[in-house]
Formats: C-alpha cells, sequence, structure tokens
C-alpha cells in the first residue's frame, strides 16, 4: 500500500512546485522578453558597425564575417568627430551645471517655507516642462539676437540652462523635501542660521538628488537637437546631434554602417557618465543621520 501512495505524494509534490514556479518562470519569460526588445536594436547598431557596407547589403541581420573597425575611423575623421564630442561635451556640463544651480535655491525654498501661494508659484516654475520647444524658438530667437548671442556657444549653453531649470526645480525640491526636518531643528539649535542649513547641512544630503538631476539633464542636452538646429549656424561649433547630420546626406546615404558607427561613439560618454553617476547614488544616502 505505502509502495503505491509514495508515487501518488511524488506527483502531488511535483504539481505543487509547478503551480508556485510557473508565475516565476512567466514572470522571467516576460523578463527576457522585454530586455530583447530594448538591447536588440542596440545589439544590430554595434553589429552594423563593425560590419563591411557590402555585407550588410546581404544580410542585414547576420552576424558579421570580417568585422572591422573602417566605419569608426571613417566616421572620425570625416565630420571631424573629436570636435563634435568636445561641443557636446561643453554644452552638456555647463548647461546642466547651469541648470542645477539656478534650481537649487528655488528648490530649496519651495521644500522648507510655506510662502503665501506656494502652490501657484511651483506651478508657475513648472510650467517651462509643459512648453515643447518649437513654440519658444522665436522669442529665444530674437532674445539671443538682441543680446548679441545668436550662433554662440554662450547662447546655446544659457537657453539649456534656463530651459532645463524646471525639471531641476521638481526634482531637487522632491528629494529636500524627504530629507528629515529633525536635521534642520538641531542645526538651528546650535545657532545655524537658514543660510548655514541650506550650505552645510540641505546641500550636502542633497547630493544624490543634485546628481540625479544633473545626469538626466545631461543627458536630455547631450541628444537635444532642435536648439542646436535653430540657433547654430557655425559648423565649427555643432553638437554631436547636429553634426551627424552630414550622414544622410548623398555621400554617406548609401552606407549604413557609418551612422551605426557615429551612433555607438556617440553613446559611449552617456555611458561613462551613469557609470559614475550610478556610484554616487547608490552610495550616497542619508540613513542613520537621525537617530531615534
Amino acid at each position: 500500500m505505502s509502495s503505491v501512495a509514495a508515487p501518488a505524494v511524488q506527483s502531488s509534490r511535483t504539481l505543487i512546485r509547478l503551480r508556485y514556479a510557473a508565475p516565476k518562470i512567466l514572470a522571467t519569460l516576460i523578463a527576457l522578453l522585454l530586455a530583447a526588445v530594448w538591447i536588440g536594436p542596440l545589439a544590430l547598431m554595434v553589429v552594423t558597425s563593425i560590419k563591411p557596407n557590402s555585407e550588410f547589403l546581404n544580410g542585414p541581420f547576420a552576424l558579421p564575417i570580417a568585422p572591422n573597425l573602417d566605419a569608426y575611423w571613417k566616421v572620425w575623421e570625416g565630420l571631424n568627430f573629436g570636435v563634435l564630442l568636445e561641443n557636446s561635451l561643453v554644452y552638456a556640463a555647463i548647461g546642466s551645471a547651469l541648470a542645477v544651480g539656478l534650481a537649487v535655491v528655488p528648490a530649496f525654498a519651495l521644500s522648507r517655507f510655506d510662502p503665501p501661494g506656494k502652490r501657484y508659484i511651483f506651478a508657475l516654475l513648472l510650467t517651462g516642462l509643459m512648453l515643447p520647444q518649437q513654440t519658444v524658438l522665436i522669442p529665444l530667437y530674437d532674445i539671443l539676437r538682441w543680446l548679441h548671442l545668436f550662433d554662440t556657444r554662450i547662447g546655446l549653453i544659457l537657453i539649456h540652462g534656463v530651459y532645463g531649470m524646471p525639471s531641476q526645480i521638481l526634482i531637487l525640491r522632491g528629494f529636500m523635501t524627504t530629507i528629515p526636518r529633525d536635521i534642520e531643528k538641531a542645526a538651528q539649535i546650535e545657532g545655524a542660521t537658514d543660510f548655514q542649513i541650506f550650505t552645510k547641512v540641505i546641500l550636502p544630503l542633497a547630493v544624490p538628488g543634485i546628481v540625479v538631476g544633473y545626469t538626466l539633464n545631461f543627458i536630455a542636452i547631450w541628444k537635444e537637437f532642435v536648439f542646436a538646429l535653430v540657433f547654430l549656424n557655425n559648423e565649427a561649433i555643432f553638437p554631436v546631434t547636429v553634426g551627424m547630420l552630414k550622414l544622410n546626406s548623398d555621400r554617406y546615404i548609401s552606407a549604413f554602417n557609418l551612422p551605426s558607427a557615429g551612433l555607438v561613439i556617440s553613446q559611449i560618454p552617456i555611458a561613462i557618465l551613469f557609470i559614475f553617476a550610478y556610484r554616487w547614488i547608490s552610495s550616497g544616502n542619508f540613513v542613520g543621520s537621525v537617530k531615534g
């Protein structure tokens, strides 16, 4: 009797295990599918960049038979890619710093004080997030002309800084709101002024939020296209996004590996920035700064 019951018990246990494992298996398959959807185009771009153009025409999705880096050298030399990267780095680095600098004080005030009409002030500052770039092109064009900053690096940096300020206020205000007020009260008991609390307490604790905001704004400026296309005419100060327009000309349009190589090169600085920003974000927390 026991010999007959043992297989039945074992079978029931197997069914129970499968019943509990089925959702996990399904979730894993869905995750793998989503990963393939996101990684697939990136992998295809990298593979295309190292394939001779003749191989791409014979099989766009096939693995390269004779991979090489000729497309990278042609793009680097033909487009003067080093200058394009340098320009984009200047615009993104300084423009993001300007946006964060303009936003940090309003974010602190909106997170710590309650002035009359606080909600309306906050909503007014965030209206920039609701304005598409195309709606502000003409006013910005007129302002740059009036200030004699049209077709200059400084002019484009100022635009990026001001246009990125609303999103930075949103990010920094939300982060500063989560900082425990007990820290601030302790500093006030010690006789610290509001300015000292801001510079010596809030800002050091807000570094992770600042890094997040800076990184997001850096990426937004790095891939920005419309402002640079409209407000710049001098090819010597073009960013990567505008400089790569040459790859759409008749000279390059038949070579599919060249645009792929240009895209791969242009994404390397973003990947490096994300690696460093992730280390800051993961290590910069204030858990345990308040006891009890």
